[in-house]
């Protein structure tokens, strides 16, 4: 795992974490952490990309589509949107990851409270 796979808002969570807690939020995520390179390998092989980034029922609607042209134009498209779907994806694993480290390691963390804003919502 890299520190570029990680992004800006995931390094702040983390490090409002103890040192404990990090470590391992850090195990746990290298373990989960989807790779773009697999999912374009399953884009091409088999079509099953969105199987691998936990949505089944997706990839059974993509299957049942690619009988018509529908499915064949909707798989070109995800070529171009992998990339962002497994960051999205890996985005998810972190904050699991971090959750389970509070729960699993107690222990006094920072006072910094962070609010995350999704691209698709609006701050109010």
């Amino acid at each position: 795992m890299s520190k570029e796979t990680i992004s800006e808002q995931g390094i702040a969570l983390l490090n409002v974490l103890t040192p404990r807690q990090k470590e391992y939020a850090l195990t746990l995520y290298s373990g989960r952490e989807k790779k773009k390179s697999t999912a374009y390998i399953l884009w091409i092989v088999f079509a099953v990309y969105y199987f691998y980034l936990g949505h089944p029922v997706k990839n059974i609607i993509f299957w049942l589509l690619w009988t018509c042209f529908i499915g064949e134009i909707w798989w070109i498209i995800d070529l171009f949107r992998i990339s962002g779907m497994v960051d999205r994806k890996n985005e998810e694993i972190l904050l699991q990851c971090i959750a389970e480290a509070r729960q699993l390691c107690p222990g006094v963390t920072g006072t910094m409270k962070v609010q995350i804003i999704k691209p698709d919502q609006t701050q109010e």
